[in-house]
């Protein structure tokens, strides 16, 4: 049986021209915050070989220490994570003048909810669904960068 990183990698490779080295295109700092080391190594190799400079973080917690040492164009976030989930994550972060202006990507395996729709959706710039193929995170990572 694959790994979740084999899993991912082939999923992101199929049909792609340029999914060997990627296109070097807008440079932007990338925060990626996952409590899945895995999934942060393939979204962190996703977006380097794109031209990004990726950093990682294992949880809300130190995505908050993250954003006060770095300053980041986007943020990739997860919502399933403990002791802090994505939801808190983001309010903190949108509640920050100094980190409230930075488009956040939910990037997550749960279905958005209605109410929580309605509680966040101005929040955040894009709800993406786990698996995501390569191209597509990258696309709205470049979208979400060009839109600051």
């Amino acid at each position: 049986m694959p790994s979740l990183q084999q899993y991912f990698m082939r999923l992101s490779y199929r049909n792609t021209p340029d999914s060997i080295y990627g296109c070097l295109r807008q440079m932007s700092t990338v925060l990626i915050v996952d409590d899945d080391p895995d999934i942060a190594n393939i979204f962190r190799i996703f977006l380097a070989r794109e031209g990004h400079t990726p950093i990682t973080a294992s949880d809300g917690k130190v995505c908050l220490e993250k954003l006060q040492q770095f300053k980041c164009d986007v943020i990739l976030l997860d919502i399933m994570m403990a002791p802090m989930d994505g939801w808190e994550t983001l309010t903190q972060i949108k509640n920050n003048p100094q980190t409230s202006s930075i488009p956040v990507i939910m990037v997550t395996g749960k279905p958005l909810e209605k109410r929580e729709k309605e509680t966040y959706g101005t929040m955040f710039y894009k709800y993406l669904m786990k698996p995501v193929r390569r191209t597509e995170l990258c696309e709205v990572v470049r979208s979400a960068a060009n839109s600051l």
